[in-house]
């Protein structure tokens, strides 16, 4: 019996989620809103890399390329800024990119070593298994992981 209670309370201990243990931050959405965002996914070409606004020069630095990405493919490297996609700023492409087929040529602007690059990119949907990692996580880490620090505050009020 006192091993069951063990295994029970390691396995509990395994699942259950820290805000400590979270590699991302709280995230600011609803879930039902955060899952809508992740939907919007879908309806778009999915270029394969993590970005990050530099703070001070509000551009768009490429953090990371996903190996095997369309980013990849058309020599998108970490560090490289993004300036356009399809003669667009960023902000407004990634506002929403309807009508778009599997394999079109996705013209990206890009700076690397203070020149500006042209490159082509291929649109690709995002793998169904890629954005099921990527959900998962962040429910995990982004929502979850918070959850037990939510019923502890409401309840302090």
């Amino acid at each position: 019996m006192r091993r069951a209670y063990w295994l029970f309370a390691l396995a509990l201990a395994l699942i259950a989620p820290s805000s400590a243990l979270a590699a991302e931050p709280k995230c600011p959405l609803p879930l039902t809103e955060c899952l809508m965002q992740y939907q919007r996914m879908r309806e778009r070409p999915w270029l394969g890399v993590v970005i990050e606004m530099d703070s001070v020069s509000h551009q768009r630095v490429i953090q990371s390329v996903v190996p095997g990405s369309p980013a990849e493919a058309a020599g998108i490297h970490a560090g490289d800024v993004l300036l356009k996609i399809e003669s667009k700023l960023p902000s407004e492409w990634f506002a929403g990119k309807a009508g778009w087929k599997d394999s079109d040529d996705l013209p990206v602007a890009i700076q690397r070593d203070g020149a500006e690059r042209m490159l082509t990119m291929k649109a690709h949907a995002i793998p169904e298994d890629l954005l099921a990692k990527y959900v998962g996580v962040h429910m995990l880490e982004g929502h979850l992981a918070y959850l037990h620090d939510d019923v502890h505050s409401s309840e302090h009020h």
